[in-house]
Parts: structure tokens; sequence; C-alpha cells
């Protein structure tokens, strides 16, 4: 693991510079150019998976998202045993239920639009009501605390930041032999490291294809396939 400063330091080191020649200012933006195209490298980080309550208000057939959701895997209405909403897209959503609000039963699908979670039918309760989210978070902007914090992301992501950075140091002293050096190990560090990290830990079965059954029952939806892995 290492801290802001222990990156900062590290960069210095290896450009062979002083905090003078090559400053904080300079060092974090390119600390944050390779943090954003590190994470970038994948979208389903085992570090950003986070779960939410989702609260539907009194009279309100909607719900505001949690500030920092980047990916919603699952939606469950924990009122209703735990039943799992399945996501449908705004314009699918539109044409099944032409707008029409219900006063019973419970939503069954849900769309996301604007940051505001729309259910469907659109039914309203005379309750607040809970939902729990699960997904992935958005990183924090971890630079903008005090020089002792981490990079948020896996610890193996932490030294490949400064790789990114020394490569941008040396673009910037304008030593193309060293700048290719250094972003060519930022690649090959962050590729292992991922594979490491995105490596299951047991095998499960694979499904393909999304399950969505029509309106009329489960003969006339889309159907989903399981592939048994060995």
């Amino acid at each position: 693991m290492s801290t802001i400063a222990e990156l900062r330091s590290y960069v210095r080191r290896q450009t062979e510079t002083t905090s003078s020649e090559l400053d904080d200012v300079t060092i974090d933006p390119y600390l944050q150019e390779a943090f954003n195209r590190t994470v970038a490298a994948e979208t389903q980080w085992p570090s950003y998976e986070e779960t939410w309550t989702v609260a539907q208000g009194i009279g309100d057939n909607f719900a505001t998202m949690p500030v920092n959701v980047d990916t919603v895997m699952s939606l469950v209405d924990t009122a209703n045993d735990n039943h799992r909403l399945l996501m449908i897209d705004y314009e699918a959503a539109e044409d099944d239920y032409f707008g029409a609000v219900a006063t019973t039963g419970y939503a069954h699908e849900y769309s996301v639009w604007k940051n505001t979670i729309h259910f469907w039918p659109m039914v309203t309760f005379t309750a607040v009501r809970s939902y729990r989210m699960r997904g992935y978070s958005t990183p924090t902007d971890w630079l903008a605390g005090p020089s002792t914090d981490e990079p948020d992301c896996d610890s193996r992501l932490h030294l490949p930041l400064a790789h990114y950075a020394i490569s941008l140091a040396y673009a910037k002293q304008e030593d193309e032999t060293l700048e290719n050096t250094y972003m060519h190990r930022w690649q090959k560090v962050v590729e292992i490291a991922r594979m490491a990290i995105m490596d299951p830990g047991h095998h499960r079965p694979l499904m393909m294809g999304p399950r969505r059954y029509g309106r009329v029952g489960r003969g006339g939806g889309r159907r989903n396939y399981t592939i048994q892995t060995p």
C-alpha cells in the first residue's frame, strides 16, 4: 500500500528530481490521470462493491439514486419477500405501462433516468418503502485529502499509478525512451494485477442472455441459457 506522499516521493526518486523541480501541483494531475485510466481498465473492481438502502417516498412512484452509485447490479424490494426487480430501459417501460399509476400491488421492474429510479408499474404507497440496492460505487476524490491518504483502489494498483506519472514526467522532459519504458511498465503491471484481482475465487455456471418475462406470463418472455463451467 502507498500513500499520496509516498507516491510523490517515488516519482521524484525515479526521475531524480526535487520538490522544487517537480512539485506536488505538477505530480498530482499525473497521478489523477493515472488513476482514471487504471480504474477504466475494469468496470467491476471488487473494491467498489457496495450496498445501499433506497427509499421510495410517500405518494412517489420514484426514488432518488444514491449519490455515489456507478453501476447497479440489483434492486430488491425488502418489503415484498426480497423480490428482485428487473431493470428495463425507460423507453420500453413507457411502451409497456403507458404512464398508468397503480394504487395496489408492487413494482416488479425499474428504470434509471437522470439519477432517478422509476418503478414499474408506477405504484404509490402510504408509507416510505425501502429497497436494497447492490452495485459498484464511484471512487472517492482521494487526492483531495491529506498526503497520508491512499488511492481509492486495490493496493496492487497503487505502484502502477506512480509508473504512469513517471512516464508523463519524462514526457515533460522530452525523454521519449524513458517515457515509453514507464508507460509500458504501467500497462504491463496493471494488466497482471487486473487478472489477479478479477480471477474468480471459484467457478460458477455462466448465465447467458437476459431473463425477462412477458406481462402475460413466463412463456412469452426471453430465455436465458446456462453453461456449466468445469
